[in-house]
């Protein structure tokens, strides 16, 4: 049983959709080139909250699922609400899950926004139930007219804790809805926040699922990848984004037909890139990956030119001239999130300690960025701000001299140096690769620094539990004092990036400024800090 599983997505295809013929079950008929189950399998993929997506599957399609999405697969039953017990069996015996969420293999509209918000639900409730009211002029048998609010329909998704769900499930009764098995004394969530969850069942609801699937999804993800790479890379200045945007459009176009793409979508899960995933008929899933800035795209490939294979995610191809990145889909691709009792992430950790590349080997390239080059940079682009500019001073001084006294002679190698859960992705066979590297020379200490921020930002204040956890995890790699030295010259360093990238009102560059008072100052007040000398 693996401990560190506890956000479960179980996909259901079992079914055979006999409207749509014995040889084609409706969840594998095409929409657009793909499969109807594709959506689904990508809305699970890219939910944040998600550690595993398990599918129950008709048997003689357990072996496509498996190699077409790299995910647990368990055979289905002989009906529908056998095939439910089989795949909660399946989640029990091999996972400690705590949170379940149930879909189907035919509701492509089920985003992975809905997802990650069931998931949160569950902090609060047992179950939750995606509803919708019935239409104003339903009557009764009877002719009695029914009000419209007081009736409503249950669809899918569902999602339960599993803990409760599991321990009361009735195996001898299957034929009841799922939510029936809970506790009489469970709480429950009605959602009526998502009103187009609609579940394909005839042949002619395929020319409706593309048009609502357009309007839910590929539109609104669209528009918000574009206008937040637009906002992202503008906030430094930078000029000519917004052609780069309407060139990367007509560009990756070209690039479908180079490399026989059937299907293409863009990912909005990005900031500063825009980021499409594909279907090759050469190379099967693909990445292809576009940057503005040709400083960060050469960072980038030169990583990937010599990065080990059982790390990084597969380079395909590029294009220097576009600064494009051709690179083989992770499947699964579900990230990764920090847990010290997980044995595959410890064993990835391994080999990214094990090898590492020495600077060395860089030796005549100009343009590959030092850690304390980027620090530097950021002081720079942060100084035109007032947020706390005493305080960052004083925080950037300190910096220096401990940078001076613990690194400047230190051994540097060429680092990834943005290791955290957004580019650590599960690759099928208890393995993991990692993607975005962000390329700088520096020591060991600092390859293991970011993970640290992005866990313990989940927080509102400054979680120590979480802190001690990690720092003794990650002490494996690095001397305890180095760690801590790298610790508090990154944390300046991401003050100063979230002081001037991230129109958040500076609330996670307080944040920062929160924890580096507690953590090297001991909860002091800022004004008291200037001689006192951090404690590393």
């Amino acid at each position: 049983m693996k401990k560190f599983i506890k956000n479960v997505i179980l996909v259901m295809s079992g079914g055979t959709g006999s409207r749509f013929g014995a040889d084609c079950p409706k969840q594998y008929c095409t929409m657009e080139n793909r499969l109807v189950i594709d959506y689904v399998m990508d809305a699970c993929r890219k939910t944040k909250k998600a550690d595993m997506v398990v599918v129950v599957a008709a048997q003689e399609y357990v072996d496509f699922i498996k190699e077409r999405y790299g995910v647990p697969v368990t055979a289905g039953g002989s009906s529908r609400p056998e095939s439910v017990a089989n795949g909660i069996k399946y989640v029990n015996e091999h996972f400690d899950c705590e949170k379940l969420i149930i879909t189907n293999a035919v509701c492509p509209l089920a985003t992975s926004e809905q997802y990650n918000q069931y998931f949160d639900f569950l902090d609060e409730y047992d179950y939750v139930l995606t509803t919708w009211k019935l239409a104003p002029a339903l009557h009764r048998f009877d002719g009695e007219k029914v009000d419209r609010d007081e009736y409503f329909n249950v669809m899918e998704p569902d999602a339960y804790n599993f803990k409760k769900l599991y321990a009361s499930f009735d195996f001898e009764n299957l034929h009841k809805y799922i939510f029936h098995n809970m506790p009489d004394d469970s709480k429950a969530k009605f959602c009526f926040d998502y009103p187009y969850t609609m579940k394909l069942t005839y042949p002619h609801d395929l020319k409706l699922l593309k048009v609502l699937y357009d309007e839910i999804v590929t539109v609104p993800e669209k528009e918000k990848t574009l206008q937040v790479v637009n906002s992202y890379l503008s906030s430094d200045g930078t000029q000519g984004i917004g052609n780069w945007v309407v060139a990367v459009q007509r560009y990756v176009v070209e690039l479908a037909h180079k490399y026989e793409v059937s299907s293409y979508s863009i990912n909005s899960q990005t900031e500063a890139n825009i980021v499409y995933e594909a279907q090759s008929n050469i190379h099967g899933g693909i990445i292809i990956k576009f940057t503005p800035s040709k400083f960060h795209f050469h960072k980038e490939v030169t990583y990937y030119k010599n990065s080990k294979k059982d790390v990084m995610a597969e380079l395909i191809d590029y294009d220097e001239d576009f600064n494009a990145l051709v690179l083989k889909m992770i499947t699964p691709g579900i990230q990764v999130k920090f847990d010290e009792t997980n044995p595959e992430l410890r064993d990835f950790y391994d080999k990214v300690d094990s090898n590492m590349v020495s600077e060395e080997a860089f030796r005549d390239d100009k343009i590959l960025p030092t850690v304390m080059g980027e620090f530097e940079e950021y002081v720079r682009a942060a100084g035109r701000f007032t947020y706390e500019q005493d305080f960052r001073k004083i925080m950037e001084d300190k910096s220096r001299e401990i940078w001076y006294k613990y690194f400047e002679k230190a051994e540097k190698y060429f680092l990834h140096r943005d290791l955290h859960r957004r580019n650590i992705l599960y690759a099928g066979e208890d393995k993991i690769l990692a993607i975005d590297p962000r390329g700088a020379i520096g020591p060991r200490a600092f390859e293991y620094v970011i993970p640290f921020i992005i866990e313990l930002r989940e927080y509102e204040h400054f979680n120590r539990d979480k802190f001690d956890v990690m720092f003794e995890y990650f002490s494996k790699y690095v001397e305890k004092e180095e760690l801590r030295a790298a610790l508090f010259i990154f944390w300046v360093y991401k003050m100063n990036d979230y002081v001037f990238q991230k129109n958040d009102n500076y609330k996670l560059a307080n944040w920062c400024k929160e924890c580096i008072l507690e953590l090297f100052y001991e909860g002091a007040e800022p004004e008291n800090i200037i001689d006192i000398e951090p404690s590393i």
